[in-house]
């Protein structure tokens, strides 16, 4: 069944846009916008930053999108398992290193368990 490769590829995208989204609208543009004369004074430390914040969201979106392109060609397993537990992971890190339900956290268990079911059930 194609649905949960579809589930994956599109929730892949929607957490990966909201995390980059909310993440600079959230996180980095106030912290970049606070006076400092410490590490975060210098721009290259602040590019690393933005840069190494934003590599999850490319890794879900292009794993998700990478899953059902898997599926479409009958492509083996390997790829949906190894994109399971990197989603698998992520979901419980999140959810670890914030102490309380979070939806990214969330929606990334979910794309670990619609993979599964892709493997599962095709």
């Amino acid at each position: 069944m194609l649905i949960y490769a579809i589930i994956v590829a599109v929730l892949g995208l929607v957490v990966a846009v909201a995390h980059s989204v909310l993440g600079e609208k959230v996180i980095l543009g106030p912290l970049y916008r606070e006076q400092t004369s410490g590490l975060l004074a210098a721009r290259a430390t602040r590019d690393i930053i933005r840069a190494v914040f934003h590599v999850p969201s490319l890794a879900w979106a292009g794993l998700g999108i990478a899953v059902l392109l898997n599926r479409l060609q009958s492509g083996s397993d390997l790829l949906p398992v190894t994109a399971a537990i990197i989603f698998a992971l992520s979901g419980i890190g999140n959810l670890a290193a914030l102490r309380r339900p979070h939806p990214g956290g969330l929606i990334l268990l979910a794309m670990a368990f619609a993979t599964i079911a892709d493997i599962r059930f095709n």
